[in-house]
């Protein structure tokens, strides 16, 4: 406790010194000044972003290495901003590399381009004319409209950022898939992963080009539409369909896992159907593990096919997109996905918690399932992600190669065209006998019970092509 006298002596030091300075000296051996002096001075060196060499740990050489690499950067913007890079064929290295340009350049300064600029991997079927490729001059684009919908319907699909469009090159006629994503929007791993890696079962990229504050990316177009836009169409798909479909994606993640690349957005959005293929595409989730195991700073996916690791968010592999893929053969044999139907969504505004206890969601396969492709999904569901088939060891699976006799004999869209064809000529025909005898007539048959058979309305689109020669500018306006 301090004494009457303590405070009166405490108060007459207080006056004894005119600032705090004079106190500080008063009070301080002359080591503790220097101390404060070296920190305080720290201090203001670290706020002004002043710091050594010794400190970053780089030498003068890495110094000078990184602004000439800036200097690079600046101006490689500045030729492309004055018009000197334009468009021009190239490899996938130096699509990388533009597209890792544009998303260290500022939206303000491509606000007033002169002309397009972008690099086109396709020179066969995409034409540069004077190192120009003019949006609506030199490639049309327009909405995209299924032919499977109704002529008055518009439909545009729609990626993560952007809006996906039907695109048309004047001069060679060819027809692809055109992604807009604004330049606040773009990201270089939405090209990275399509440019480097080519398989026949993920959508191939033709080029990417930049113009009106838009990145244009060029890419092989699926004119059969997604599968959920084909479920939202016709419905849930038989069996020897959902086969078909879920062997080209294998193929596609057997392709991508080799190199342990995860997909992780497997769903019926981003599996594309084209006359005698199905192909991956929305490659903006996509990583690469550099370890067995890959740890997220945020989920990644859709929640209706998460896989319950990718939930826990506490590392997970490869082996989650095969669990994607198992929900969405649920989806392709129910017309819903998982969950929906026993946990609405009105309800249910999030089913994460719900994957956590539950999943897998086994409850939710058709009932008319077979038993070989019950097998196959609880493969492909397994909870415990190392007890779970690889999409090498899925593709020797019985369920996906059942004995020829068992499954009618379309087995791509093409093939399917022709069936389809074949069948309406022979029901014309007098010779009833005939017809009764053919497996392909029976009540059984897959193209005869079902009028919307994904078989027979994509196959009639693989000759869609072939009808229409020049850009569809009566349907499209």
């Amino acid at each position: 406790m301090i004494t009457g006298e303590q405070h009166k002596t405490s108060i007459k030091m207080d006056y004894k010194y005119d600032n705090g300075i004079e106190l500080l000296l008063a009070h301080m051996n002359i080591e503790d000044i220097i101390n404060a002096a070296e920190t305080l001075y720290q201090l203001e060196e670290e706020e002004e972003g002043g710091s050594s060499f010794e400190e970053e740990g780089l030498s003068q050489e890495d110094m000078d290495e990184n602004e000439e690499a800036g200097d690079l950067v600046r101006s490689q913007q500045k030729d492309y901003v004055d018009g000197v890079g334009g468009v021009r064929y190239g490899t996938a290295t130096d699509l990388l590399a533009f597209v890792n340009l544009l998303s260290n350049m500022k939206a303000e300064a491509v606000q007033h381009l002169p002309e397009e600029m972008g690099v086109l991997l396709n020179k066969k079927e995409m034409t540069v004319k004077k190192g120009r490729y003019q949006i609506n001059m030199d490639v049309l684009l327009f909405p995209w409209k299924l032919t499977y919908k109704n002529h008055g319907s518009g439909l545009v699909p729609k990626g993560s950022f952007g809006k996906v469009h039907l695109a048309q090159d004047t001069t060679t006629r060819k027809r692809m898939a055109c992604k807009l994503i604004p330049m606040e929007n773009f990201k270089a791993a939405d090209v990275e992963f399509q440019a480097r890696f080519r398989h026949e079962n993920i959508a191939e990229l033709y080029g990417a080009v930049l113009w009106d504050q838009s990145v244009h990316l060029f890419m092989e177009a699926g004119e059969g539409g997604s599968v959920l836009e084909k479920l939202d169409s016709c419905g849930p798909m038989r069996e020897f369909e959902i086969i078909w479909v879920t062997k080209q994606v294998l193929r596609g993640l057997e392709y991508l896992h080799s190199h342990n690349v995860i997909h992780h957005d497997i769903k019926p959005s981003n599996i594309v159907l084209m006359s005698d293929k199905a192909v991956l595409v929305d490659f903006g989730l996509t990583v690469q593990m550099t370890e067995d195991t890959y740890i997220p700073r945020d989920l990644r996916g859709t929640e209706m096919y998460m896989s319950p690791e990718v939930v826990l968010c506490r590392g997970h592999n490869t082996k989650t997109d095969i669990y994607s893929l198992g929900t969405t053969i649920i989806h392709m044999q129910t017309g819903s996905p998982p969950w929906v139907q026993r946990y609405p969504r009105t309800a249910y505004p999030s089913y994460l918690y719900i994957i956590h206890k539950q999943a897998p969601p086994l409850e939710d396969i058709a009932e008319d399932c077979s038993p070989t492709m019950r097998s196959f999904l609880e493969r492909a569901l397994e909870r415990n992600p190392a007890l779970r088939s690889s999409a090498s060891e899925l593709l020797k699976d019985e369920a996906i190669n059942p004995p020829r006799e068992d499954q009618p004999r379309c087995w791509s869209l093409d093939s399917a065209m022709e069936e389809a064809n074949h069948i309406i000529l022979r029901q014309q025909s007098q010779h009833h006998d005939t017809t009764q005898d053919s497996s392909l007539y029976s009540e059984d048959s897959g193209h005869m019970r079902r009028k919307g058979s994904l078989y027979i309305d994509l196959g009639a689109l693989s000759g869609y092509c072939k009808l229409v020669t020049g850009p569809p500018t009566s349907e499209y306006g």
